[in-house]
């Protein structure tokens, strides 16, 4: 995880420092040429949810729901033209999905599955639509850090269990296990309010399925290793871009 979060940062800079150079590089050329690369930090909340056919086989019905979560990190954008650009992010994000879950002392109750990730926006096209809105669209990766889902003891008592979250040095043939990386496509809009300061909101959409058997290859279970469940949600931020 340490070596896949590593590569990920790396690449990040990569875009970053590549984004740079192409900006020195070009005011170098034309001391008229209205390039500019701005970066900047950004916070808000998230509302992430689960989709996909098979989310009755890892919880106890398809009945998941939104959850608010938070994210927080950096930008850069590198200004082509007038109207085209290109975003980089680094972001960390909270994801939670409402699910049920069930035991034989419990029976069937609600929960709340919550994961973190780190998100990697390695180049989205941007397009200004007018003097104060923005619209980008492109993919992202991202590197799960953690996770776990409430659950109950004999006593009713909740706890959050991490075990979900997986351990490579485990037995892991008998339970469920969540990919440690996604990746998927970012869809937002950016308005902006004063020169310095603007508000966004964007739609994630997942195409990485988020569960399997960590040892189902080499268990040569080849159902279990594509459980269609995947990430996606809304993500509203307030940016503030340092020029």
């Amino acid at each position: 995880m340490k070596k896949a979060f590593i590569i990920l940062l790396l690449f990040f800079i990569y875009s970053v420092s590549y984004a740079q150079l192409e900006e020195n590089n070009k005011n170098d050329l034309s001391s008229t040429d209205n390039n500019t690369v701005s970066w900047g930090i950004k916070a808000g909340i998230n509302m992430y949810n689960l989709y996909g056919k098979e989310r009755d086989y890892i919880f106890a019905d398809q009945k998941t729901s939104y959850q608010p979560g938070f994210h927080i990190g950096g930008f850069v954008d590198t200004r082509i033209n007038e109207k085209l650009g290109l975003r980089h992010e680094l972001i960390f994000s909270q994801r939670k999905a409402g699910v049920h879950v069930s035991d034989s002392i419990n029976g069937i109750y609600k929960s709340t599955l919550t994961m973190y990730y780190i998100d990697v926006v390695p180049a989205n096209l941007t397009y200004q639509l007018s003097k104060n809105i923005q619209v980008y669209a492109g993919p992202y990766v991202s590197a799960l850090i953690a996770a776990n889902i409430k659950r109950k003891d004999e006593n009713g008592n909740t706890f959050r269990d991490k075990s979900i979250y997986g351990d490579p040095s485990n037995d892991e043939k008998e339970s469920h296990y969540l990919q440690k990386f996604d990746f998927g496509v970012n869809i937002g809009a950016q308005y902006q309010i004063k020169q310095n300061l603007a508000v966004e909101l964007k739609y994630t959409h997942g195409f990485l399925d988020l569960f399997q058997y960590a040892n189902s290859y080499t268990n040569e279970d080849s159902k279990h290793n594509k459980i269609k469940i995947f990430n996606r949600g809304f993500m509203a931020s307030v940016a503030y871009s340092f020029k």
